[in-house]
């Protein structure tokens, strides 16, 4: 089998391992909350308070979508949004507590379910995938 034909079969296994990922994972996701949304606040969780700008810019959306992820977020009170004093144009988007906790309690029922999905590799093997996606989103970023 040649090379080209070797990356359009993994490419293609790699993106039934995404959609089995994300499947597992809708399972233990409340209904009201999209994967989407999850990302978002697991953003916020780490940074606490990001721009819109930046939440569209480390989630590969547009400001525009952002905009659209919070409104539901902020209906359901998960997130607050806040223009700055010194720039109206820009938004920042931070999590309630209410959020917070939401995104704690999603962290334990989902680390479980990855658990469960990666625990037939071993740590080492782990590491070198950690190392392989690395070195192309690293490829990928320096093309664009």
């Amino acid at each position: 089998m040649d090379t080209s034909a070797e990356l359009i079969a993994f490419s293609g296994q790699f993106r039934c391992l995404l959609r089995s990922i994300q499947h597992e994972w809708k399972k233990r996701m409340p209904s009201e909350l999209s994967y989407t949304q999850f990302k978002l606040l697991f953003s916020l969780h780490r940074e606490e308070r990001l721009k819109v700008s930046e939440l569209a810019e480390s989630m590969g959306l547009t400001s525009g979508a952002i905009t659209g992820v919070c409104d539901k977020l902020v209906a359901e009170g998960y997130v607050v949004r806040e223009r700055a004093t010194d720039d109206r144009r820009v938004v920042y988007v931070e999590m309630t507590p209410e959020g917070r906790g939401l995104v704690e309690q999603l962290l334990d029922t989902q680390s479980e379910s990855i658990s469960t999905l990666f625990m037939v590799l071993p740590e080492e093997d782990i590491q070198h995938l950690k190392r392989i996606f690395a070195k192309l989103l690293a490829h990928i970023d320096n093309l664009n």
